[in-house]
This record gives structure tokens, sequence and C-alpha cells, in this order.
């Protein structure tokens, strides 16, 4: 006498060996999916350890157990790829693109593979097939130009290129390289390839040209890339690189983007020489800037008796200071082996140091002394000053700075106020 038998179990007997048929096949099916799903985690396993320990051994036990695995195949192929077996290699990835024909990088791993073996029309046939696979993406039409490019067939490779860039930007730089070297320097050529579209291309394409030397296809792709953060630290970068290798004229017009005009005028002009324009005296150009940021000497606008308009440059001594480096400066261009004449104003007050104060012209290439003017005379009233001054036969630039004389040894102090005004060059 059968006790305690299960409900379900005993209506499967009592229903005769159809039903027992059908539990005996489920109970089988529920243990073959078992099954594979271990064999697949194995094979999982194998193919993760084979990708970390670089073991052919691990992939091949891999596919014992699971051979209908891309993954396995591909890790095997690298793996023969990296032994030298590139015949090998190439049947792997055959087979892993043809049990996942629609991953579009194994076809790409097939084509840079079947390349390296000299198969070079099968290569550009896999990786056309990438393609369709993933339009949008850069990485195919990028492999793929490269290879038509080697291969010859330039137009569908520059094609193929454009749309590289075109979808991700960081290809740009790559392809403006390609168009560059392939055209032998055409300007004109490059921007076919990479369209100044956007202010993300220009800015490319501006820092493109400018590192070649292109100064005024830089400064024109500079100008139409507009104001936004990026556009503008790349100009003050590359304005402090053109004017650190003398290049003054191609960084003065990268200066003057984004300004209504030239506020000194024609070349030879000195830039807000009565400081009434407010600027930032750390920035590259053709402003006035500092040099000798210390604590001790702070500049600032006075609107209390200026010389000319409504301020002047009023100085504070208080202190220690670098008598070498300039106090103030600005940079302009000028013609070579010319007459000029600087003019400007100073006042003083209690200016006491052993190292005093003066202004000095000096070639912005060389850093020759072409001229000087000495500010010991100033008072507490205006006085005007003029420095007449002659260009070299190079000379396509010059400073003029505020600096101090330097001391007989130890510390070099200054104290007192300096005001300066009315800054003018004029060409004699």
């Amino acid at each position: 006498m059968v006790q305690n038998v299960s409900p379900t179990f005993a209506n499967v007997i009592s229903n005769g060996p159809i039903r027992i048929v059908s539990l005996v096949a489920a109970l089988l099916f529920l243990f073959g999916l078992s099954w594979l799903t271990s064999r697949d985690g194995f094979a999982s396993w194998q193919i993760a350890k084979a990708a970390r320990a670089i073991s052919l051994p691990a992939a091949d036990k891999a596919l014992r157990f699971s051979p209908a695995n891309a993954d396995a195949h591909l890790i095997r192929g690298q793996l023969l790829e990296a032994n030298g077996d590139l015949v090998s290699a190439i049947a792997e990835y055959q087979t892993a693109a043809s049990l996942r024909p629609k991953d579009y990088v194994l076809w790409l791993m097939l084509a840079r593979a079947l390349e390296l073996s000299g198969e070079r029309q099968e290569a550009i046939n896999a990786a056309r097939l990438a393609i369709p696979l993933a339009p949008a993406y850069a990485q195919p039409h990028w492999q793929l130009g490269n290879m038509l490019l080697r291969a010859g067939q330039s137009d569908e490779a520059f094609a193929e290129l454009k749309l590289a860039a075109a979808s991700d930007p960081a290809f740009q730089q790559s392809v403006m390289d390609l168009a560059w070297q392939f055209s032998d320097g055409s300007v004109a050529f490059v921007k076919q390839i990479v369209p100044p579209a956007n202010p993300a291309a220009n800015l490319a394409l501006a820092e493109f040209f400018a590192a070649r030397e292109q100064n005024e296809e830089a400064t024109a792709m500079f100008a139409n890339a507009g104001n936004d953060p990026m556009a503008v630290a790349a100009r003050k970068r590359i304005i402090t690189e053109l004017i650190a290798t003398k290049r003054f004229a191609a960084a003065e017009k990268l200066w003057l983007i984004g300004r209504a005009a030239n506020p000194g005028g024609d070349s030879g002009a000195v830039v807000n020489g009565s400081f009434e324009e407010e600027t930032n005296l750390d920035e590259p150009g053709f402003n006035w800037r500092r040099e000798n940021a210390v604590t001790t000497i702070v500049q600032s606008l006075d609107d209390q008796n200026p010389r000319q308009g409504k301020v002047s440059l009023l100085i504070d001594f208080n202190g220690n200071s670098d008598p070498a480096a300039a106090i103030i400066s600005e940079l302009v261009l000028v013609s070579p082996a010319a007459h000029y004449r600087l003019q400007f104003a100073a006042r003083a007050d209690a200016l006491t140091s052993g190292g005093l104060p003066f202004v000095t012209i000096t070639d912005a290439a060389t850093g020759d002394v072409i001229g000087q003017s000495d500010l010991s005379q100033a008072g507490a009233a205006w006085r005007d000053f003029t420095v007449d001054l002659t260009t070299g036969q190079s000379t396509s630039a010059i400073r003029i700075a505020l600096q101090r004389r330097p001391c007989s040894g130890g510390p070099c102090p200054i104290f007192g106020r300096l005001w300066l005004d009315a800054f003018a060059l004029t060409k004699q």
C-alpha cells in the first residue's frame, strides 16, 4: 500500500503512459537547459581567463564547451595573431563574424587582419560590411577610409574619412593630418574634408592651421569660431606662442579678433595710451601687461587729476620687488629702420629707492635697448617726457616698459607712488 503519494504524481500515474512521457520530457528539457547554461557560463569564464592570462589553451577549452561562441573565436583569433599565426587568426575572425554577423567590430577585426596578410581587397570588402551595421559611428568610416587610401582609392577614401570626422570630433585632427599630407599642404583641401560648418570645426581648423603657420587662415577660422570660452582660451594660448616665437604681426591679428576696432589705430600706435580702457594686466597681447605681479606693487586707475582723459595709472610701491621684471609693459608693432617719438606724462609722490623706476624701449625680438627715459625728475606736478628712437633693420615690434634700476646688492625695496598717463608713439 502506497503512503503519502503526491496528488500530482498520482494523477500522472492514473492517466497512463502519455503523462509519464510528458513529465520525463519536461525534466529532460530542464536538465538540458541547466546543462547548457552551465556550459555557457564555464565557456565565458574560460574566455575571460584566456583574455586575462593570454592563454591559448584556455581559449581552446572555452571553444570545446561552446563552439558557437563568437567571443571565444575572437579571443582565440587575437591570441593566434599575437603568436604570429595570422592565417589561423583570420579563420577565427571569419568564424566569429559569421556567428555574429551584425557586430560591426568583428568585421573590422577581420578587415584589419586581412589587410595585414596582404589581402587588401578582401579587407576592404569586410570593412564595407561594417558600415551599414553602425552608419553613425566614426570608427568604421575611419578604418575603411584608411584602407581605401592605402589602396590608392583616394576619392572614396576621403569621402569615408569626412564622415568619420563629422561623426566624432575626436577624429578631426587625424583626418586633417591625412588631408594635409595627401594634398601637399593644401588649405582648401583640408577645409573641403573638414568643412568649417560650426564653431567647433572652425576652432579645430584654426588650431590646425596655426600650428602649420597658416596665419591668415587660422585668423579667419578663429574669427568664425566666435568668443565662446574654448575659442578664447585657444586664442590666448596661440597668441602667447606666437609672441614667444617673435611672430608679432600674426599674434596681433589674433589678438584683434573680437574687438570692434584696433584700439590703438594703425601699426605704431600705443593701445590704451591714456589707460581709459580697463584691462586684464595678466592677459597676453598688445595692451598693457604686468610681469612683476607681487603684493608690494599695486596698479589701479585714478580719476583724481589725470593728465589726459578721465583717469591715469597709479602705481603704489610698498617694499621689495624684482628690478629685472617689468612693472608694466606693452608690445607695439613698428616699421623697421624708422624714426619714432614716444611721449608720455608722469608725476610722483615720495618716491624713494635705491632702484628708481624708468621707462625703457627695447626691440621686442632681440631685447636690445633703443631708448629710455629717467623718471627721477618726476614730482608732484605732471611732467611731460619725450624719447626719440630709431628701430633696427629687422625690428618689427618694440616693447615699452616701466622697470626699475638695479640696486647694488641685497634687497631692493621701493616706496611711494607714481602716476603715468598720455602715452603716444608717432612716426617721424
